[in-house]
């Protein structure tokens, strides 16, 4: 009685089969590499996005919370207590809810070693002057480029406009935008906020 021939891998189907295998598994991990990289760009978009978020919210509530307080000079003139300039803000607000302190504030924003600086010194409002506060808050890491316009009529002169200085010492601007420029990054969206006009000048 025949007995049915037995059949097995030969060596080139078995290097074909390795071969193919070693294709496959190449593939996953290529796949995996690239789906790794990705979910990590997507994380640090993520947490770039509400770093800016942030950053835009304080700012907005600050800048909305602009108090047009008077300060009388020495000289005898009355100025509101505003000092917008290109790289530089400087303005009184109210900060009720701040960490430490809280209360009627001068604030000054700029660009300072590769961050967005926040200065800040309580006041009574009646005493002159941006001096260089006492205490000082990392706002933002990584900003290579801060950037400050104002819109309105300066002096009391002319059409509206963007100007990169306010030099009007009676009012505040209609308008103030704000560009910020991260390290190594895309220009986050400029943010335009209207300070608070309707409040009496104390």
């Amino acid at each position: 009685m025949n007995r049915p021939a037995q059949r097995g891998f030969t060596l080139i189907e078995l290097l074909v089969g390795l071969t193919l295998l070693g294709l496959i598994m190449i593939a996953v991990t290529g796949g995996l590499r690239i789906g790794l990289i990705g979910a990590e760009r997507v994380t640090e978009r993520a947490a770039e996005t509400d770093v800016m978020r942030g950053v835009h919210a304080f700012l907005r509530d600050r800048l909305q919370a602009a108090r047009p307080v008077r300060w009388r000079l020495e000289d005898g003139r009355n100025v509101v207590a505003f000092d917008g300039r290109q790289d530089r803000l400087s303005f009184v607000t109210d900060m009720p809810n701040y960490p430490d302190t809280g209360g009627l504030t001068k604030l000054t924003l700029r660009h300072r070693d590769g961050t967005l600086v926040l200065a800040r010194e309580l006041t009574e409002g009646r005493t002159p002057g941006f001096e260089d506060p006492t205490a000082t808050d990392v706002i933002a890491p990584g900003i290579s480029a801060l950037r400050f316009a104002y819109y309105g009529v300066s002096g009391g002169r002319g059409a509206p406009s963007w100007h990169d200085v306010w030099s009007d010492t009676r009012r505040l601007p209609v308008l103030i935008r704000i560009e910020i420029d991260p390290a190594g990054g895309r220009p986050w969206p400029a943010i335009v906020v209207a300070p608070r006009l309707g409040e009496q000048p104390r």
